[in-house]
């Protein structure tokens, strides 16, 4: 009898302790999951944070600075890895730091058929203002000053004056020539080298600047999905300023190890959660931008608007009444870089990712896309391959777009023009093909240059990619 009550006691025990241990169990493993999710979702919130950090850095590894400028000497080509660039005018590109005090941005007038257009942008890529040709100066050049959140010191007398919210900003502007030539693409550099970035407190003798040229460089500029991206992501928090805005995704970061003003250091559970987090952030934010975020411009086609509704209307804050949109900006910055003040009717962009029967466009094979007559616009087409993962020109390749410019291009009969995508070109067909990468995944952007009305009351519409087989 005493026997097998010992047995009944031992039995229940290990029941017990069986199912305390698989409650253990369960609890670490949603522990696990929701750590993960936490991980993926602060990826999406702080992308435009790691999409300027990495064309920071990126710079930087080719010796641009803080006030520095970094100008391209031809048209940049592939080893220019940022989101969707395009390659019909150079950039310019600087960068600065309020957090010692203001810094003033000096924007030449435009001179001699060249002049200049882009964006001066905070850390989050909202943009401050546009300036030159189509911005704030209009083309007549002026000084451009940013100062930091309460700053009561001195300014300087007829200069545009703003409060720049994070202690990082950068530009992205764009020359503005009639063609590519040669020498329009000299004007533009001899012009990119008379933009000034100093701090106000040498206004009165500005330091010389240091001119970059960039092109031919290989310049990093995209994120890397893996899990060192955590410890990037760590090194933005603590470097700029924290908004109220943002305190509820702090809890989040400080939910997955990262911690304002505190050492980062992850265990290995958390750096094995960061390596699954990070590419699943990624391939989340590419199906939402291409398939699911943004209108489709033709009923029962694969071309989308480049940006979800609502971006320009909150001049690229994402700020409506009742929220922050940080799931859609999130989505947007993986595929583009930089923002605008006010939105123009100069260009028009369309994206494709998928072939008429809603597959991914995939580099091992052949495609063909036959772009109609008499397309609707002012001054030019083009059509741009990009890389579906890293959103910039695919790696190594001899040419990624095709323009209504290019005087080799072959049209139709009917004045339509074919073009070819794939590995290898079609033969007789090389003007017309763009090659793509065997393995990986590529997406198109369509520009219009100057768009008409026909690109947008439907009377003219753009034919999907067709599988070529």
């Amino acid at each position: 009898m005493m026997k097998s009550r010992s047995i009944i006691i031992i039995t229940i025990t290990l029941l017990l302790v069986n199912c305390t241990s698989q409650s253990k169990a369960q609890e670490q493993n949603l522990h696990d999951e929701m750590t993960e999710y936490r991980s993926v979702e602060a990826l999406v919130w702080a992308m435009p944070l790691l999409n300027f950090k990495q064309f920071r850095d990126g710079h930087k590894e080719l010796g641009v600075n803080y006030n520095d400028v970094a100008y391209h000497s031809k048209i940049q080509d592939w080893k220019f890895q940022t989101a969707t660039p395009n390659n019909t005018t150079p950039y310019v590109n600087f960068f600065w730091n309020i957090q010692d005090g203001p810094i003033v941005v000096e924007i030449p007038p435009s001179s001699d058929g060249v002049g200049i257009f882009g964006t001066l942008m905070d850390a989050w890529q909202r943009p401050i203002d546009d300036v030159g040709a189509k911005g704030r100066d209009k083309g007549n050049g002026g000084k451009y000053v940013l100062v930091p959140k309460g700053y009561q010191g001195p300014l300087l007398d007829r200069a545009y004056t703003y409060e720049q919210i994070t202690n990082n900003g950068f530009a992205i502007l764009r020359a503005i020539i009639p063609d590519a030539s040669l020498e329009n693409i000299e004007k533009a550099a001899e012009f990119a080298k008379r933009i000034k970035v100093y701090p106000i407190s040498q206004a009165t003798n500005p330091p010389k600047n240091n001119y970059v040229d960039i092109y031919g460089k290989l310049m990093e500029g995209t994120p890397v999905f893996d899990e060192t991206i955590y410890a990037e992501l760590d090194e933005i928090i603590q470097e700029e300023i924290i908004e109220e805005q943002n305190l509820a995704m702090m809890g989040l970061l400080n939910q997955i190890g990262i911690q304002k003003g505190k050492p980062f250091s992850p265990d290995d559970r958390l750096k094995r959660i960061y390596a699954r987090a990070a590419p699943k952030a990624l391939e989340y934010m590419i199906g939402e931008y291409h398939r699911y975020l943004n209108p489709w411009m033709y009923e029962g086609k694969r071309w989308s608007v480049l940006v979800p509704p609502g971006v320009i209307e909150t001049d690229f804050s994402y700020k409506f009444p009742n929220y922050y949109d940080y799931h859609s900006r999130g989505s947007v910055y993986y595929a583009v870089i930089s923002s605008v003040k006010n939105y123009g009717s100069a260009t028009f962009y369309l994206d494709c990712a998928e072939s008429s029967d809603g597959k991914w466009l995939d580099g091992s094979k052949n495609y063909e896309m036959v772009v109609p007559p008499n397309v609707p616009v002012n001054d030019f087409w083009a059509v741009t391959t990009y890389d579906l993962k890293t959103a910039s020109y695919q790696r190594d390749i001899s040419k990624s777009s095709i323009d209504s410019n290019q005087k080799n291009l072959t049209k139709n009969n009917d004045g339509s023009v074919t073009i070819y995508f794939g590995p290898k070109p079609p033969e007789g067909k090389e003007s017309n093909w763009l090659p793509t990468i065997e393995g990986r995944r590529f997406f198109l952007l369509f520009r219009f240059y100057g768009p008409q009305k026909g690109v947008f009351d439907g009377s003219w519409e753009l034919n999907d990619i067709e599988l070529n087989n």
